[in-house]
């Protein structure tokens, strides 16, 4: 620089290559210090995620008994849809409480979908037992799908004794097309159950006067 610039000029020069690295240094320093406290968040986190997780074990072990009730309720309803205990598994790992249901016979679509109404089942009968409760349980049409029509049959009576047993109400929605008359027992009367019919035969027969 000596041999290309005059006094003056090499003096400007040395501001900018002096204001160049002392931005550089100030970035530096800055991504250092946010390194710094990205580790020790990261560390709290860790510690965070630890003491929830030694608080969910506790939890665990201290409501062994609610889930022992929600096993056998589960295991009890999907015995009276096919005739045999499906199983409820409820534990905690790393990530928390986890949960899983079988039932045997599993891989269908029906399968599934009647372990989620044996669960959604289980879930009111729980709640039905303390307050406050919604003391309500509401299925879409699309519970059936895929579902054998004794198995849908057996569904809708199990719904039924069970909130009349545990004080809560059974709502489903149903396409015309998909109730199995043939296969309800004899003393269960489908019809008394109806609260709604929707149509397309005419504008009345929408909901809210909404026609699909």
């Amino acid at each position: 620089m000596l041999q290309t610039h005059g006094a003056l000029e090499e003096y400007t020069k040395l501001q900018e290559l002096y204001l160049n690295s002392v931005s550089d240094l100030n970035e530096i320093n800055k991504r250092i210090e946010e390194l710094k406290n990205f580790e020790e968040g990261k560390s709290a986190l860790k510690i965070e995620k630890e003491r929830l997780l030694q608080r969910a074990r506790r939890d665990y072990e201290e409501r062994s008994e609610q889930k022992e009730r929600a096993i056998y309720l589960f295991n009890t309803n999907s015995r009276f849809l096919y005739h045999a205990p499906g199983i409820l598994v409820i534990e905690v790992g790393e990530n928390g409480f986890r949960f899983r249901v079988d039932i045997r016979r599993d891989g269908s679509e029906g399968i599934d979908n009647m372990k989620i109404f044996c669960y959604d089942l289980m879930l009111a009968q729980l709640w039905s037992e303390r307050e406050p409760s919604p003391h309500i349980l509401i299925h879409d049409s699309t519970i059936f799908d895929g579902v054998d029509e004794r198995q849908v049959a057996l569904a809708l009576e199990l719904a039924d004794r069970e909130s009349r047993r545990c004080g809560f109400q059974y709502i489903c929605t149903l396409n015309s097309d998909m109730v199995p008359r043939s296969e309800f027992a004899s003393d269960f009367n489908f019809d008394s159950f109806i609260r709604l019919r929707l149509t397309d035969e005419s504008d009345e027969g929408g909901l809210l006067g909404i026609r699909f």
